[in-house]
């Protein structure tokens, strides 16, 4: 019994999954084959969902994600408080470089965003709140990796696929790990279109007061605005800001 209810659970969390993914409304028919799950358990799961406001359907039988979702995420962020403490820093750097900034939070050796500031300015990558981000290659992955303890990333280099996203995502394992040596020294790690063709990110690693990485910061913008000369100049910026809310976070480098 109890392993059914377990797997029942692991259903709800796949069909839900899929709706977040998707940034329109989805029918049974379409869940089922994305998600592997019978129709008949689709349509028992986002029956309760609906009648809790997980889900909401459209007048043609689709599905979407409701706003119980959206008070669970507002929940997570405030009781996290690190959106709270960068949102002040997020603001500054969004308004003086005119790029979309993101918040990303890193909890059991997996990064999410946490929080998203728009720019005006086209960026050309698709993000979302709460959706989760390959370490290897984004910015802000890489940027937690290179601050995290040598042994926990020795444990990561061990079981990552370095599967290449685009034409230029780093697959090398020798290359990727002097990447991630660059990182260290300088503070801030670049994704190159590594992650979207046409996009650069710059990110830094926001550390807690044991020096430990649980979240960053980062920049994007197309690669028409990034350009080569900015991107050093663009990186200190980030740094001081994913430094600023360390620093609040009770991080000291001395």
């Amino acid at each position: 019994m109890e392993k059914q209810g377990i797997r029942v659970l692991q259903r709800l969390f796949d069909v839900l999954s899929y709706l977040s993914d998707r940034n329109d409304y989805a029918g049974i028919k379409e869940i089922s084959d994305g998600t592997g799950i019978s129709r008949t358990t689709v349509h028992r799961i986002l029956g309760t969902c609906e009648e809790n406001y997980v889900v909401l359907k459209d007048d043609l039988g689709r599905y979407r994600l409701g706003p119980r979702s959206l008070e669970w995420a507002n929940s997570y962020q405030l009781q996290t408080g690190m959106a709270k403490l960068a949102r002040p820093h997020l603001k500054e750097l969004l308004h003086d470089l005119k790029e979309t900034v993101h918040l990303f939070i890193y909890e059991k050796g997996e990064a999410f965003y946490l929080e998203k500031m728009h720019s005006y300015n086209q960026t050309g990558m698709d993000s979302r709140i709460g959706s989760r981000v390959e370490l290897y290659c984004t910015s802000a992955g890489k940027a937690i990796l290179a601050a995290l303890p040598m042994e926990e990333f020795e444990l990561y280099m061990k079981t990552v696929n370095l599967r290449p996203k685009t034409e230029r995502t780093e697959t090398d394992e020798q290359r990727f790990e002097s990447s991630i040596d660059e990182v260290r020294e300088i503070g801030y790690a670049l994704d190159d279109q590594e992650n979207d063709l046409g996009v650069r990110c710059i990110g830094s690693a926001i550390l807690n007061k044991d020096g430990y990485p649980v979240g960053a910061v980062s920049l994007t913008g197309p690669i028409f605005r990034i350009t080569d000369e900015k991107i050093d100049p663009l990186g200190k910026r980030v740094l001081a800001t994913a430094r600023l809310i360390s620093y609040q976070l009770g991080y000291s480098s001395n």
